[in-house]
């Protein structure tokens, strides 16, 4: 099985729309930590992410490792929401200030809008990385239908999740990231922590909200969460090692795990150790797909983000 880069998601360091509330500041530092000494050096976090917490957070943090860790060995990426192509250049410098960094390895244009003109943005992108502000440009969140109307901008990164919860058009994505030299990153194998073996029913929070939840998709959903169960007995291993394996060998480049504290990233990051069998595989990749045809039909991510 083939294995993606592991980089630490950091978007649980700065809660934000209704997920990661009671986040405990010791306990994101103590993961930030673990990451930087277990040799991860792919950090993804974002503007939005608590007003610009997390980014100040992981700043710091990465900081006090100046010593050992050379700035070159990193990937810092960042994200920028589509506003108006005059903001770009304020909002990049805000972000670097708060990370501490004179430069960023990868801007994210984070979510597509249908009330804003994408091109000028990505313009504006553009121009700062021309001027050496931002090494790579990349795409979060944007489906399939989008991507070919952005063709003749260097996007280098295409971030999507990669979970059991979300394999709609998976396949297509990474064909046409293969064909376009694009790195695809996948974000939240763990379904938002619904896999963690404790979420057969909704917790009471944002996530509550999600599709699996619905009447169309719960039995399905529920389906799939028994077969994790199994093989989490199966091989004596947490259900979210079983979940993070599966993710690990979907073709992404990078896979971005998150943890809320130590001991989460430690059990998270023992799962680079599970080998499960082609039979394994396949029956998660079923159990997927049966849930993936209870999607809504006009819903093309796992938040029902409109645009």
């Amino acid at each position: 099985m083939n294995k993606s880069e592991i980089g630490l998601g950091c978007w649980q360091f700065g809660p934000s729309f209704g997920f990661w509330d009671g986040q405990d500041h010791l306990d994101s530092v103590r993961v930030l930590h673990k990451a930087l000494r277990d040799n991860i050096r792919h950090f993804d976090t974002a503007a939005s992410y608590g007003s610009g917490r997390s980014e100040q957070l992981l700043g710091h943090q990465i900081k006090r490792f100046a010593n050992s860790i050379r700035r070159e060995d990193l990937r810092i990426a960042t994200k920028i929401m589509p506003k108006s192509p005059a903001l770009v250049r304020k909002d990049v410098q805000k972000s670097l200030s708060r990370l501490c960094t004179p430069y960023l390895d990868i801007l994210y244009l984070h979510w597509p809008s249908s009330s804003i003109e994408l091109p000028p943005i990505l313009e504006a992108m553009l121009q700062i990385k021309d001027e050496g502000l931002v090494r790579s440009l990349g795409l979060s969140n944007f489906p399939l239908s989008l991507l070919p109307s952005l063709s003749e901008y260097p996007i280098s990164y295409l971030q999507s999740p990669c979970s059991l919860l979300w394999t709609k058009d998976i396949q297509s994505l990474r064909s046409y990231c293969t064909k376009h030299a694009i790195k695809l990153v996948g974000y939240s194998p763990l379904g938002l922590g619904l896999l963690n073996g404790k979420h057969l029913i909704a917790p009471d929070d944002s996530r509550k909200d999600l599709y699996v939840f619905t009447e169309s998709s719960y039995s399905a959903y529920r389906d799939l969460y028994a077969i994790l169960e199994g093989l989490s007995e199966k091989h004596q291993r947490p259900m979210a090692q079983i979940a993070i394996r599966w993710a690990m060998a979907q073709g992404f480049d990078v896979l971005l795990l998150g943890a809320r504290n130590k001991t989460q990233l430690e059990e998270n990051l023992a799962a680079r150790s599970i080998e499960l069998s082609g039979d394994e595989c396949s029956a998660l990749d079923r159990a997927a797909s049966f849930l993936a045809v209870t999607i809504p039909s006009g819903q093309d991510n796992l938040f029902g983000h409109r645009w």
